[in-house]
């Protein structure tokens, strides 16, 4: 489909109302701890990505998304694992049959493998605020107005250690949606599904009932997408 990842980052419907097909996760990182010590990955191991670039040109290298602080990283010629830095130059980003794209004001979109018809897409942003132990040891936010993974980065040294200094609370915030083939992405709610599926509500709903599906869980979200688009008489 011509233009379909181009169109990705303009056609976005939030729906805020609709809370299942997001996820809030937090984690308190201890002044002394770092960043580094709570990593985790969205792959098991560091894979071979191509990155294209919006001037034109693409780069090859060994990489992971880092789940904890939604950061891409790569591993550098010395063995470190780094943040792909100036994201927003990026038009994108393959990685193990996934697609990534960056918005400035969100962060990360990831795209699912799957048919281009329909595809389930997420997006993962991390804000981080600084607490602060007040009297009785209960502990408040000091408003310091920490909110990217970049205010927290001493340049001087790079990124590869990330020691707090501070009590932080490290929020992530995880919102799935399906992709259709005009690169419109729509939050992937029950009510949304259905209705996109208005034909055959009813063998949906059964398989969303007999099937226990999470609307917050990527794993049934797929599997869901799988049934729905390979029943014949549906129009997508």
């Amino acid at each position: 489909m011509k233009n379909f990842f181009a169109l990705l980052l303009i056609f976005i419907i939030v729906e805020c109302s609709v809370s299942n097909a997001q996820v809030f996760e937090k984690k308190a990182v201890h002044a002394g701890e770092s960043l580094n010590d709570y990593a985790y990955f969205l792959f098991p191991s560091f894979y071979d990505a191509t990155v294209k670039f919006k001037v034109g040109g693409k780069l090859t290298s060994k990489m992971n998304f880092n789940m904890f602080i939604c950061q891409m990283q790569f591993i550098d010629a010395h063995g470190d694992t780094l943040n792909l830095s100036k994201p927003e130059e990026i038009d994108s980003i393959y990685i193990n049959n996934y697609i990534f794209f960056y918005n400035p004001s969100v962060g990360y979109y990831e795209i699912y493998p799957g048919k281009d018809l329909l595809r389930l897409a997420v997006s993962r942003r991390v804000t981080y605020n600084a607490v602060k132990i007040g009297a009785l040891g209960i502990p408040s936010h000091t408003g310091t107005g920490i909110q990217s993974y970049t205010e927290l980065v001493d340049k001087s040294t790079g990124t590869k250690e990330l020691t707090m200094n501070e009590d932080v609370d490290v929020t992530k915030e995880t919102t799935y949606y399906v992709l259709n083939g005009s690169g419109q992405m729509t939050m992937a709610s029950k009510s949304n599904i259905l209705k996109m599926f208005e034909k055959d509500k009813k063998t949906v709903e059964a398989f969303i009932k007999s099937n226990k599906i999470s609307f917050s869980k990527d794993a049934d979200l797929q599997k869901l997408l799988d049934f729905c688009t390979s029943i014949p008489a549906s129009a997508h």
